[in-house]
């Protein structure tokens, strides 16, 4: 399938028109507003509230704390909301409830707390003497050794040793989180923006302590999440919950934008120790990758930063480890391409420090490096299109044209090329999907997973529509709904990968049905056929060894007037027997403005492998969001905050820079073919590739431009400025 071929977002006119309503945005009758009451200070407790001045100003409803919280059952998921310390500035105290969001604010302002403030340590070089090792990153163990690399750096031909540091970003999707929740007796709905309905609903039975099946939760579209709108949420959107039961009114809160630097996430902080032995061929001998991260005081997280080391190019001596230093910072939560973003950017820049140093060219370098099995599980890859990658890439970027570095210019710009690999895990989750085909062979596919704006009613749509032959717009898709049959949560490029299975086995069982009954009725032209030779196309059933065919609406409105479904359901596959990944290469163009110290990304090229491409169009866009992620991470994004107080300062758009349209290079994107067989549906997931790899080739591509190594990210005007 073509990029032409592509069938568009079914929700497309919808949101281009305004018709979408985001959960904010639901209406409901009496509807109360809340706001956040939040302690200035990094560390301390809460001694006191006096909320007699919101009580008595006009519009006040309700208010709740720590202690209204106590009511609600314990868990890990809402400490903060049911102990009176406080871990982090700006973290809240309380929230209001009242008549109008203006009255809201205002009474959360006049809500007065006594705090007792105690020395707060507000980054990680103030307490590095108590860095831990955690047991755990993410699901994998925190340190790794093979081989001796301690042995193989010092005997290396060539040794890289470098410190790679990456900044704090924040997610900051286009829409705030928000919840909108209301009860009817002991049952309640929540119409909230969440990446995990189903997980948000039980969270929300537990602090209740009512049956799950008392709590419905909604999220049928979200304005993008990137990983932030999971759990740290849930204190938050619990307090509004609270509320609402303690009125019996609707509740609606909102964060800002400001909020959202502080109270549901960031890409965590590294520090990266890296060291690559090589021989004279330029063979890996030695890896020594060793990681200090940000954690929090009230929670520990830790991204496998340094797991990419242990298996994406071969090598017999690897040592990885990390190591968590708690702050009264916001806590760290998964961001697009958790871990593997800055991981790579060590990786991949010290490759090409490696390349440089032994005159081999960088693709070159990766190519003799490549690895024909995971070393560190031991075993075979389920496939792997990394070395096609990067031919792929490389002849569409025109690599084996680059010039000398630091000899192209054009005009007051210096250019520099650079590449990369990319690389992102294959994961699942269990995923029940319902289809069912009316009369008129119009079909309603239904799953209850969530789309925040990557593609997923058109994907599953598209499934089901191809599966029984008929055009997208004869098709209805509702996800979002913990009513609908229970689907994976949104993150870890995991989503398509999931409801892929159990879509195609709820259409292979309506076609084996719609087959039987057209097979078994005399009127038909199929009577008698074979289902193994009826064909599913263009809104007919073909048979394919005769000339007789029948429209598929006619069929079912003769013989299954009232609708037929079928539900489908898939387990997490069985993978213990092979590793899987999707791959990528990135190839970059800067242009480095030296006088100015401005650089400019001026086109990119990425090449994926990434299995089974069930849409092309929607495929290129993920990859595109994610590159244009990535080169925020690389140049643009970092979370600034003011030591002696905890603050984070410049919380704004105004202050923390994204990248913008003018910021936007060329994309030329090879969607690489690659065939998974082991693979359920044969599906790898997209949704990271991008924003993994992309940092470094900028970095590379501005060392070829100007000479200059930048090993911290973002890249700052005083890193390239007065370059010669």
């Amino acid at each position: 399938m073509s990029l032409m071929e592509s069938p568009r977002r079914l929700e497309a006119a919808l949101k281009a028109t305004g018709a979408v309503l985001y959960e904010a945005e639901t209406p409901m009758a009496g509807m109360l507003h809340a706001a956040l009451v939040e302690a200035p200070i990094a560390r301390g407790r809460v001694v006191a509230m006096d909320a007699e001045p919101a009580r008595t100003s006009p519009g006040f409803a309700d208010f709740v704390s720590y202690a209204e919280a106590g009511a609600l059952k314990p868990s890990g998921n809402i400490r903060l909301i049911q102990e009176p310390e406080i871990h982090f500035a700006g973290q809240p105290a309380g929230l209001v409830a009242a008549e109008s969001l203006h009255e809201a604010e205002a009474c959360a302002r006049a809500v007065r707390l006594e705090l007792a403030a105690e020395p707060a340590v507000t980054a990680i070089g103030q307490a590095l003497q108590t860095a831990f090792a955690p047991e755990l990153v993410g699901r994998f163990p925190a340190a790794t050794r093979r081989g001796d690399p301690e042995a193989a750096l010092a005997g290396a031909h060539l040794t890289v040793r470098q410190r790679y540091e990456t900044a704090v970003n924040n997610h900051h999707p286009m829409e705030p989180h928000s919840v909108v929740c209301a009860w009817d007796g002991d049952k309640v709905v929540a119409h909230t923006g969440t990446q995990a309905i189903f997980a948000t609903q039980r969270v929300i039975a537990h602090a209740f302590q009512i049956p799950v099946e008392n709590v419905r939760v909604v999220s049928r579209y979200m304005g993008g999440g990137f990983g932030c709108k999971g759990p740290l949420w849930w204190p938050w959107m619990m307090w509004a919950i609270l509320a609402s039961r303690r009125t019996g009114r609707p509740v609606r809160l909102e964060l800002s934008r400001a909020q959202l630097f502080r109270l549901v996430g960031r890409r965590q902080e590294t520090v990266q120790d890296l060291a690559l032995g090589f021989d004279a061929e330029g063979r890996l001998t030695a890896i020594d990758h060793q990681v200090l991260a940000q954690t929090a005081t009230h929670g520990d997280y830790s991204d496998s930063t340094a797991r990419i080391s242990r298996w994406l190019y071969s090598c017999p001596n690897v040592a990885t480890g990390h190591r968590l230093v708690r702050t009264n910072e916001p806590l760290p939560i998964p961001m697009r391409a958790p871990g593997v973003a800055p991981g790579l950017f060590a990786m991949e820049s010290a490759l090409d420090e490696a390349a440089d140093a032994l005159g081999i060219d960088p693709v070159e370098l990766r190519v003799r490096n490549y690895a024909d099995h995971d070393e560190d599980a031991g075993k075979p890859w389920s496939s792997n299109g990394l070395v096609e990658c990067y031919r792929v890439g490389a002849e569409r970027f025109g690599w084996a044209r680059r010039p000398a570095a630091g000899a192209a210019r054009d005009g007051r710009w210096r250019i520099g090329w650079g590449m990369a690999s990319s690389v992102y895990g294959v994961h699942h989750q269990p995923c029940r999907v319902k289809v069912r085909i009316e009369a008129d062979a119009g079909l309603l596919v239904q799953c209850g997973t969530q789309d925040f704006g990557q593609g997923a009613y058109t994907a599953i749509g598209q499934l089901a529509a191809e599966g029984l032959g008929v055009s997208m717009e004869k098709v209805r898709v509702e996800l979002g709904d913990t009513d609908l049959p229970e689907g994976p949560y949104t993150g870890g490029s995991m989503v398509t990968a999931s409801f892929t299975p159990p879509t195609e086995a709820a259409v292979r069982t309506l076609r084996a049905r719609i087959a039987e009954l057209a097979a078994a009725d005399n009127a038909s032209p199929l009577a008698g056929a074979d289902a193994d030779d009826l064909v599913f196309e263009a809104g007919l059933v073909r048979s394919r060894s005769r000339n007789a065919a029948e429209s598929l609406s006619e069929l079912m409105a003769r013989l299954a007037p009232e609708g037929l479904e079928a539900e489908g359901a898939a387990a997490v596959p069985d993978d213990s027997g092979f590793s899987a990944n999707a791959y990528g290469a990135v190839f970059v163009e800067v242009g480095v403005d030296a006088e100015l110290g401005e650089v400019r990304v001026r086109r990119v090229t990425g090449a994926f492998a990434a299995g089974r491409i069930l849409n092309p169009l929607l495929a290129r866009s993920q990859h595109v969001g994610g590159l244009i992620g990535g080169i925020g991470m690389a140049l643009h994004e970092e979370v600034a905050t003011d030591r002696p107080s905890g603050q984070i300062v410049g919380d704004s758009f105004a202050d923390y820079l994204i990248p913008v349209h003018a910021d936007m290079p060329d994309f030329d994107i090879a969607l690489v073919d690659e065939e998974d067989e082991l693979l359920p549906g044969g599906i790898k997931g997209i949704g990271m590739l991008g924003t993994a790899g992309v940092q470094a080739a900028i970095a590379n591509a501005v060392f070829h431009a100007v000479g200059r190594r930048v090993r911290r990210l973002p890249i700052r005007i005083e890193d390239v400025i007065g370059a010669r």
